[in-house]
């Protein structure tokens, strides 16, 4: 560094690594489970125990695995359209022994009979088989469906690299402000 020292990092093959053993399976928009657990981590002060949390872009389920080991919650659920991530889901969830309950649907169709404590979620990102105009919509859809189904003071834990589409999808929705 700028002051002339440095930091050795070792890592050491020999040793198993077990903390992510949990995740057998994956799709191509899967965010890593170290970078789940460090969401998680950030956020750590924010969680309740016990919490109500949704996950409505769950893929794989690793997001909700990895809240779960930092802060129980209970219940959880995890919706995604895909349906073999859901499946990969459920398998991930069960070599964790987590137990979560997925909904393979759409999240906007998605109803449920009491209000959440916690969205905790990997928002889908621009490029892929979106468009622009699909982007801005499914966040602007998303801040809306999330009025309808969180508590009054719930809260909002989303990872996302899109602040513009935020911004733009909590302006839209005049009820955050």
């Amino acid at each position: 560094n700028k002051e002339g020292l440095f930091n050795v990092l070792i890592k050491l093959y020999t040793i198993p690594d077990e903390r992510f053993s949990y995740r057998k399976h994956a799709v191509a928009a899967s965010i890593a489970p170290v970078q789940a657990a460090l969401i998680a981590a950030l956020a750590r002060d924010y969680l309740k125990e016990n919490a109500q949390v949704l996950d409505p872009f769950c893929g794989v389920g690793t997001m909700l695995i990895e809240r779960n080991k930092l802060v129980p919650a209970n219940p959880m659920y995890g919706i995604d359209s895909f349906g073999e991530a859901i499946d990969k889901a459920i398998e991930n969830s069960r070599a964790d022994h987590t137990i979560i309950n997925f909904i393979n649907r759409d999240f906007f169709d998605f109803k449920h009979d009491y209000l959440f404590d916690e969205i905790f979620t990997n928002m889908p990102m621009r490029g892929g088989r979106k468009s622009e105009d699909e982007m801005v919509m499914l966040y602007n859809n998303f801040f809306r469906k999330a009025l309808e189904i969180l508590k009054d003071e719930a809260i909002i834990v989303m990872y996302t690299r899109d602040k513009e589409l935020v911004l733009r999808g909590v302006a839209q929705n005049k009820a955050y402000s």
